[in-house]
Protein backbone atom coordinates (compact mmCIF):
# COMPACT_ATOMS: atom_id res chain seq x y z
CA UNK A 1 0.00 0.00 0.00
CA UNK A 2 1.06 3.38 -0.65
CA UNK A 3 -0.25 7.00 0.47
CA UNK A 4 1.12 9.75 -0.99
CA UNK A 5 0.45 13.28 -0.25
CA UNK A 6 1.69 16.28 -2.20
CA UNK A 7 0.64 20.49 -1.69
CA UNK A 8 1.21 24.04 -3.50
CA UNK A 9 0.71 27.59 -3.59
CA UNK A 10 -1.93 28.71 -5.99
CA UNK A 11 0.39 31.81 -6.15
CA UNK A 12 3.28 29.63 -7.55
CA UNK A 13 3.66 28.57 -10.86
CA UNK A 14 2.66 25.67 -13.01
CA UNK A 15 3.71 24.59 -16.55
CA UNK A 16 -0.47 23.34 -16.16
CA UNK A 17 0.10 23.39 -20.66
CA UNK A 18 1.56 20.23 -19.86
CA UNK A 19 -1.38 18.21 -18.76
CA UNK A 20 -3.03 16.83 -21.55
CA UNK A 21 -6.72 18.34 -22.72
CA UNK A 22 -8.63 14.67 -22.39
CA UNK A 23 -7.44 14.64 -18.89
CA UNK A 24 -8.97 17.99 -17.66
CA UNK A 25 -12.43 17.85 -15.60
CA UNK A 26 -15.20 19.85 -17.00
CA UNK A 27 -14.72 22.48 -14.25
CA UNK A 28 -11.20 23.21 -15.28
CA UNK A 29 -12.48 24.10 -18.58
CA UNK A 30 -14.62 27.90 -17.99
CA UNK A 31 -12.74 30.43 -16.25
CA UNK A 32 -15.61 32.33 -14.04
CA UNK A 33 -15.62 35.83 -14.29
CA UNK A 34 -17.57 37.18 -11.26
CA UNK A 35 -16.20 37.28 -7.60
CA UNK A 36 -12.40 37.08 -6.21
CA UNK A 37 -13.40 33.80 -4.29
CA UNK A 38 -14.80 31.97 -6.86
CA UNK A 39 -11.73 33.14 -9.15
CA UNK A 40 -9.53 31.19 -6.29
CA UNK A 41 -11.45 28.37 -6.20
CA UNK A 42 -10.84 27.64 -10.06
CA UNK A 43 -7.18 28.22 -9.44
CA UNK A 44 -7.37 25.49 -6.50
CA UNK A 45 -9.18 23.30 -8.73
CA UNK A 46 -6.46 23.41 -11.19
CA UNK A 47 -3.34 23.23 -8.64
CA UNK A 48 -5.10 20.21 -7.39
CA UNK A 49 -5.87 18.28 -10.30
CA UNK A 50 -1.59 19.09 -11.47
CA UNK A 51 -0.59 17.79 -8.09
CA UNK A 52 -2.93 14.69 -8.37
CA UNK A 53 -1.31 14.62 -12.36
CA UNK A 54 2.14 14.37 -10.60
CA UNK A 55 1.50 11.99 -8.09
CA UNK A 56 -0.43 9.63 -10.50
CA UNK A 57 3.51 9.71 -11.90
CA UNK A 58 4.93 9.52 -8.77
CA UNK A 59 3.37 6.18 -8.64
CA UNK A 60 3.50 5.06 -11.67
CA UNK A 61 -1.08 5.02 -12.13
CA UNK A 62 -2.15 5.80 -15.72
CA UNK A 63 -2.76 9.15 -15.92
CA UNK A 64 -5.48 8.74 -18.57
CA UNK A 65 -7.64 7.83 -15.47
CA UNK A 66 -7.75 11.64 -14.39
CA UNK A 67 -10.69 11.57 -16.99
CA UNK A 68 -12.64 8.91 -15.59
CA UNK A 69 -13.15 11.29 -12.15
CA UNK A 70 -16.81 11.35 -11.12
CA UNK A 71 -18.71 12.81 -8.31
CA UNK A 72 -20.70 10.18 -6.15
CA UNK A 73 -24.37 10.94 -4.62
CA UNK A 74 -22.57 12.91 -2.07
CA UNK A 75 -20.86 14.87 -4.19
CA UNK A 76 -17.16 13.46 -3.40
CA UNK A 77 -14.91 12.84 -6.12
CA UNK A 78 -13.79 9.38 -6.88
CA UNK A 79 -12.28 6.82 -9.28
CA UNK A 80 -13.82 4.30 -11.19
CA UNK A 81 -11.78 1.79 -9.08
CA UNK A 82 -11.71 0.46 -5.57
CA UNK A 83 -8.08 0.17 -4.89
CA UNK A 84 -7.14 3.85 -5.69
CA UNK A 85 -9.01 6.96 -3.95
CA UNK A 86 -7.58 10.18 -3.30
CA UNK A 87 -8.89 13.32 -1.55
CA UNK A 88 -8.44 17.34 -1.75
CA UNK A 89 -8.32 19.97 0.22
CA UNK A 90 -7.39 23.88 -0.17
CA UNK A 91 -7.43 26.67 2.64
CA UNK A 92 -7.10 30.23 1.38
CA UNK A 93 -3.84 30.01 -1.15
CA UNK A 94 -3.26 26.67 -0.27
CA UNK A 95 -3.65 23.06 -1.93
CA UNK A 96 -3.18 19.79 -0.74
CA UNK A 97 -4.21 16.26 -2.49
CA UNK A 98 -4.13 12.61 -1.12
CA UNK A 99 -3.48 9.25 -2.86
CA UNK A 100 -4.40 6.03 -1.49
CA UNK A 101 -3.23 3.06 -4.01
CA UNK A 102 -3.96 -0.38 -2.45
CA UNK A 103 -4.00 -4.56 -3.56
CA UNK A 104 -6.29 -4.46 -6.06
CA UNK A 105 -8.41 -6.65 -4.16
CA UNK A 106 -8.54 -3.91 -1.31
CA UNK A 107 -11.27 -1.17 -1.06
CA UNK A 108 -8.82 2.29 -0.64
CA UNK A 109 -10.52 5.14 1.47
CA UNK A 110 -8.30 8.79 2.12
CA UNK A 111 -9.35 12.18 3.52
CA UNK A 112 -7.74 15.09 4.10
CA UNK A 113 -8.03 18.32 5.35
CA UNK A 114 -5.91 22.02 5.58
CA UNK A 115 -6.46 24.84 7.41
CA UNK A 116 -4.64 28.15 7.34
CA UNK A 117 -5.06 30.32 10.44
CA UNK A 118 -5.27 33.70 8.60
CA UNK A 119 -8.32 35.12 10.30
CA UNK A 120 -8.90 35.04 14.16
CA UNK A 121 -12.05 32.53 15.22
CA UNK A 122 -13.72 32.41 19.08
CA UNK A 123 -12.67 28.57 19.50
CA UNK A 124 -14.65 28.38 22.96
CA UNK A 125 -17.96 29.36 21.16
CA UNK A 126 -17.28 27.31 17.87
CA UNK A 127 -16.19 24.06 20.37
CA UNK A 128 -19.56 24.09 22.06
CA UNK A 129 -20.80 23.31 18.75
CA UNK A 130 -19.51 19.79 18.13
CA UNK A 131 -16.80 18.94 20.96
CA UNK A 132 -17.28 16.58 23.94
CA UNK A 133 -17.05 18.20 27.34
CA UNK A 134 -13.50 16.48 27.76
CA UNK A 135 -12.59 17.71 24.83
CA UNK A 136 -13.50 21.14 25.70
CA UNK A 137 -11.79 20.15 28.73
CA UNK A 138 -8.61 18.94 26.93
CA UNK A 139 -8.80 21.65 24.83
CA UNK A 140 -8.45 24.66 27.95
CA UNK A 141 -5.39 22.41 28.98
CA UNK A 142 -3.49 23.37 26.24
CA UNK A 143 -0.99 26.34 26.09
CA UNK A 144 -1.31 26.64 22.23
CA UNK A 145 -5.11 26.95 21.51
CA UNK A 146 -4.30 27.42 17.62
CA UNK A 147 -2.60 24.13 17.73
CA UNK A 148 -5.07 22.25 19.94
CA UNK A 149 -8.26 24.02 18.13
CA UNK A 150 -7.27 22.76 14.73
CA UNK A 151 -6.07 19.67 15.82
CA UNK A 152 -9.71 19.07 17.10
CA UNK A 153 -11.03 20.61 13.83
CA UNK A 154 -8.85 19.12 10.91
CA UNK A 155 -9.14 15.29 12.05
CA UNK A 156 -12.73 15.45 12.05
CA UNK A 157 -13.07 17.22 8.77
CA UNK A 158 -9.98 14.31 7.85
CA UNK A 159 -12.37 11.46 8.70
CA UNK A 160 -15.82 12.68 7.15
CA UNK A 161 -14.53 13.85 3.69
CA UNK A 162 -13.16 10.04 3.32
CA UNK A 163 -16.50 9.26 2.69
CA UNK A 164 -17.81 12.46 1.34
CA UNK A 165 -19.49 13.37 4.77
CA UNK A 166 -20.62 17.40 5.98
CA UNK A 167 -18.94 19.26 8.37
CA UNK A 168 -23.08 18.91 10.06
CA UNK A 169 -21.52 15.66 11.08
CA UNK A 170 -18.51 17.17 13.51
CA UNK A 171 -20.34 15.92 16.56
CA UNK A 172 -20.51 12.45 15.42
CA UNK A 173 -17.09 12.12 15.46
CA UNK A 174 -15.42 11.10 18.79
CA UNK A 175 -12.06 12.52 19.35
CA UNK A 176 -9.99 10.89 22.56
CA UNK A 177 -7.03 13.33 22.37
CA UNK A 178 -4.87 11.94 25.76
CA UNK A 179 -5.72 8.25 24.14
CA UNK A 180 -4.72 9.38 20.46
CA UNK A 181 -8.06 7.64 19.42
CA UNK A 182 -10.97 8.16 17.13
CA UNK A 183 -13.97 7.08 16.89
CA UNK A 184 -16.63 7.62 13.73
CA UNK A 185 -18.88 5.67 11.85
CA UNK A 186 -18.27 8.11 8.96
CA UNK A 187 -15.21 6.02 7.95
CA UNK A 188 -13.50 2.17 7.98
CA UNK A 189 -10.65 1.37 10.22
CA UNK A 190 -7.30 3.31 9.93
CA UNK A 191 -5.22 5.66 11.02
CA UNK A 192 -5.02 9.86 11.07
CA UNK A 193 -1.78 11.92 11.49
CA UNK A 194 -2.06 15.43 11.92
CA UNK A 195 0.80 18.13 11.82
CA UNK A 196 1.55 21.83 13.19
CA UNK A 197 5.46 21.84 10.61
CA UNK A 198 3.53 23.59 7.48
CA UNK A 199 2.37 26.79 6.85
CA UNK A 200 -0.96 25.20 6.89
CA UNK A 201 -2.55 22.38 9.50
CA UNK A 202 -2.56 19.12 8.31
CA UNK A 203 -4.53 15.92 8.65
CA UNK A 204 -4.47 12.85 6.72
CA UNK A 205 -7.13 9.65 7.22
CA UNK A 206 -6.30 6.46 5.58
CA UNK A 207 -7.84 3.27 5.48
CA UNK A 208 -5.67 0.47 7.31
CA UNK A 209 -2.93 2.66 8.12
CA UNK A 210 -0.14 5.95 7.70
CA UNK A 211 2.94 3.73 7.65
CA UNK A 212 4.14 4.25 4.33
CA UNK A 213 3.28 8.26 4.05
CA UNK A 214 5.88 9.76 1.32
CA UNK A 215 5.48 13.87 1.25
CA UNK A 216 5.98 16.36 -1.62
CA UNK A 217 6.17 19.71 -1.93
CA UNK A 218 5.51 21.72 -5.27
CA UNK A 219 7.81 24.96 -5.15
CA UNK A 220 9.68 26.68 -7.85
CA UNK A 221 8.66 24.47 -10.72
CA UNK A 222 9.97 21.53 -8.66
CA UNK A 223 7.48 18.47 -6.89
CA UNK A 224 10.53 17.76 -4.26
CA UNK A 225 9.71 14.78 -1.49
CA UNK A 226 10.63 16.23 2.48
CA UNK A 227 10.34 14.70 5.33
CA UNK A 228 8.08 15.57 7.93
CA UNK A 229 9.20 14.93 12.01
CA UNK A 230 6.45 15.78 14.16
CA UNK A 231 3.32 13.71 13.32
CA UNK A 232 1.15 12.96 15.90
CA UNK A 233 -0.63 9.41 14.83
CA UNK A 234 -4.16 8.53 15.84
CA UNK A 235 -5.54 4.66 15.55
CA UNK A 236 -9.01 5.03 13.91
CA UNK A 237 -11.97 2.94 14.76
CA UNK A 238 -9.34 0.37 16.71
CA UNK A 239 -11.31 -1.20 19.19
CA UNK A 240 -8.05 -2.79 20.50
CA UNK A 241 -5.66 -0.67 20.08
CA UNK A 242 -5.74 1.88 23.16
CA UNK A 243 -2.35 0.68 24.71
CA UNK A 244 -0.87 1.17 21.25
CA UNK A 245 -2.20 4.13 20.79
CA UNK A 246 -0.68 5.55 23.66
CA UNK A 247 2.70 4.08 23.19
CA UNK A 248 2.79 5.89 19.31
CA UNK A 249 1.81 9.56 19.64
CA UNK A 250 4.18 10.77 17.02
CA UNK A 251 5.49 8.65 14.18
CA UNK A 252 8.86 9.78 12.24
Amino acid sequence: MTVLVAWGNIQDEYPLHLIPQELLTEKLLFLPNDSFRAKQKYQCRWVAHFLLWELFKKAEINTALLSQIFLTEKERPRLPIAHIDFNISHSDNWVAVVLQIKDKKQKSAVGIDIEYPKKSRKFTALLTQFASAKEKEWFNQQQNVNDAFYRIWCLREAILKSQGVGIAKLSEVQHYPDKFLINSEHCPEGELIFTTELPFYLAIFAKDNCENLQFFNWCKGTLSEIKLFKKIKYLVNNQSGTLKAKNCPQIN
